[in-house]
């Protein structure tokens, strides 16, 4: 098939938009090497500590990148572990996030740790909705546990996002994928229906569905906790 030139086209000195992007995606490889370096430099002579375990998390996530998993496990287990020794559970659940991400045997282990914080604590919506897009989406098509999850992070974002532009964002982003999973569960199409949905289900009551979100969570930690939920709900303020 004839390609045709776009004479419109930003060239770029002479190169063509495809290889601009070639160029560019090799540029920012480079980059991120580098940053990489940078940080096995920082991280040398730091032994266990809380700055460690902050840029043991750039470092976790551009591993990532990198496709080198079990390196990333290895820096965000270590940053977890830190992070929950300081009761810093908002970077604790960010750990989780990249220990899900880093798909190794435990990774739906994490996933429970990280719901389980996220929920518990209140910590930044962004960071508890993130990790229930893990559940979302580790659960499969149209269950119940993908529903939970859904309803959970859109009512987490409505109580507890800030008023204004960045609490609208994410209450917007909830509520779309509450209605996508909604679809998929029952096969929503309309407002009506979505309501009749949300009451049958008692999803407007999160004393029922907060219960069904905990046993899936139980479920995927088959009792191998990493923390002592009992004395952390014992110290939690009422």
């Amino acid at each position: 098939m004839t390609k045709i030139i776009d004479l419109n086209a930003d060239i770029s000195g002479g190169m063509s938009a495809e290889l601009t992007q070639e160029f560019n995606d090799g540029e920012d490889m480079v980059s991120k090497e580098s940053r990489l370096a940078d940080l096995e430099l920082q991280l040398e002579p730091l032994t266990s500590s809380t700055p460690r375990a902050e840029i043991l998390l750039d470092y976790a996530t551009l591993l990532l990148d990198f496709q080198r998993k079990e390196d990333s496990w290895i820096a965000a287990w270590e940053a977890f572990n830190q992070f929950s020794k300081d009761e810093n559970w908002e970077l604790a659940v960010v750990a989780t996030d990249i220990l899900v991400s880093a798909d190794q045997k435990d990774s739906m282990l994490a996933l429970a740790h990280g719901v389980w914080l996220g929920i518990t604590y209140p910590i930044n919506p962004e960071t508890s909705n993130a990790i229930l897009q893990h559940l979302i989406d580790e659960s499969p098509v149209g269950s119940e546990t993908a529903a939970v999850a859904a309803v959970t992070a859109h009512f987490l974002a409505d109580m507890r996002a800030p008023a204004g532009k960045a609490g609208e964002s994410i209450r917007f982003f909830t509520s779309q994928r509450l209605a996508e999973v909604a679809a998929q569960h029952r096969s929503i199409k309309s407002q009506e229906e979505f309501d009749i949905w949300m009451q049958g289900n008692e999803f407007n009551n999160p004393d029922s569905f907060l219960p069904k979100l905990s046993a899936a969570i139980d479920a995927l930690a088959d009792d191998r906790w990493w923390i002592d939920r009992d004395a952390l709900r014992a110290s939690i303020p009422k």
